[in-house]
């Protein structure tokens, strides 16, 4: 058994920096996935909003046309 104070050899110093790298880029990929989740969720939520607020507007006509057709079939 090595004694602690002895270095490591350098294969296990090369495997270790080598899984060192490999966590590191599995990290990053993981954050740029959740920031990619996140702005497509803000994507989706603004979409939402848009659509509804255009569906009132097509409501608003809708009734607007309506209230015309009423008003000539009156006549």
């Amino acid at each position: 058994m090595m004694a602690s104070s002895e270095p490591e050899p350098a294969p296990m110093n090369s495997a270790l920096d080598r899984i060192e790298a490999a966590l590191d880029r599995i990290t990053h990929a993981a954050q740029r996935a959740r920031e990619a989740r996140l702005e497509a969720a803000g994507q989706t939520a603004q979409l939402e909003v848009r659509h509804e607020i255009l569906r009132e507007k097509v409501g608003d006509a809708l009734s607007t046309l309506d209230g015309l057709i009423a008003r000539v079939q009156k006549s």
